[in-house]
Formats: structure tokens, sequence, C-alpha cells
């Protein structure tokens, strides 16, 4: 089957919108061969679903359009419900794009959900992992108060602790007051 959502838009809105998950897990199986821009729409229904793994499957397949997808994805973390805001912020590590990585932060200090907020750290990890002083020279444009700067590196710290004092190391060299 292949989809066309100008012409089966209905149909895949059906489906998007009930609660069979089989019907979905078709539908995200066989979006590979969709043209890309409908493809990122019914992906980014799917981080609304009400299934985690719905929502898991549906973010690792819009990690794979990379940077295309990220401003969406940022604006993802500011509304919607706290499993959109964690899917995206999935995503958001996955792909890495330092250009998210306030907002991310923003939402891993201020967001209420635990889910939000643990799925925040990871993709904090995973940012610094894949370019460290890229991470680290972000981290000091980013106007962050001094405990707001160590909540950040404390989760790197839990997670890695080579990586947190290679990252420490580089924001010591400009900031004292952490």
């Amino acid at each position: 089957m292949r989809i066309k959502l100008k012409h089966d838009k209905d149909s895949v809105l059906k489906i998007l919108k009930s609660n069979d998950i089989e019907r979905k897990l078709k539908l995200l199986d066989r979006i590979d061969g969709v043209d890309p821009k409908e493809s990122i729409k019914i992906l980014m229904k799917m981080l609304e679903d009400q299934s985690w793994s719905m929502r898991e499957r549906a973010a690792r397949k819009l990690v794979t359009y990379g940077r295309r997808v990220s401003s969406r994805l940022q604006r993802l973390l500011n509304k919607g419900y706290w499993y959109t805001r964690a899917s995206a912020c999935l995503a958001l590590g996955e792909i890495g794009d330092l250009r998210t990585l306030e907002p991310v932060i923003r939402v891993f200090l201020d967001d209420e959900n635990p889910t939000v907020i643990k799925e925040a750290g990871d993709a904090l990890v995973k940012f610094a992992r894949k370019k460290p002083e890229k991470f680290a020279k972000k981290l000091l444009v980013i106007e962050l108060q001094p405990s707001e700067l160590r909540t950040v590196l404390f989760t790197l710290e839990r997670n890695d602790i080579e990586l947190y004092s290679e990252i420490k190391e580089l924001v010591m060299d400009e900031r004292r007051d952490i």
C-alpha cells in the first residue's frame, strides 16, 4: 500500500484518531515510501498518540529526518500533553541539533512532569556526547544562573562521569561562579 496524504488524508486521519494500535503500527511501517513532507506530518501527529510505544517509534522515525524536523519538535516542547513534550525531547536528543539545546534545557529546568524532565536530561547527555566542545561553548552563551548550570552539569555527572569532567573543565575556564 502506498500512502499519499493528499488522496488518503481522510483515511489516514481516521486511523490516527482511532484507538486501533494495530492499524497505526501498519501505517507507521508503511510510511517509509511516503513523500517526506507527508511522512513528517503523520509522524508529528503520532507524537501526540496515547500509546508510549507508538510515540517512541514515531520519534525514532522522525530522527531520520535530522535537523529538518528540529524546529517542529522544538515547538512541541512548550505545548501539548506531557507525553508529547517527552517524545519531542527523545527525538531532539537523538538528532543532537545544538540549536535546540536551550529549549531542551528550559524544559529540563522548568517542566513539572518527571518523565519530561527525565527525557530532557537524557537529551542533554546525548547532545553532550555527540559534540562535547560545541556543547560546552553553547552552554556558555545560554543565560543560565549558576544553580541552573550546576543542575545541568549534575545530570551529566550522574550519567557519564568522564563526559562531565570534560564539559566541566571547558565551562570552568569561562565561568568561575559554578
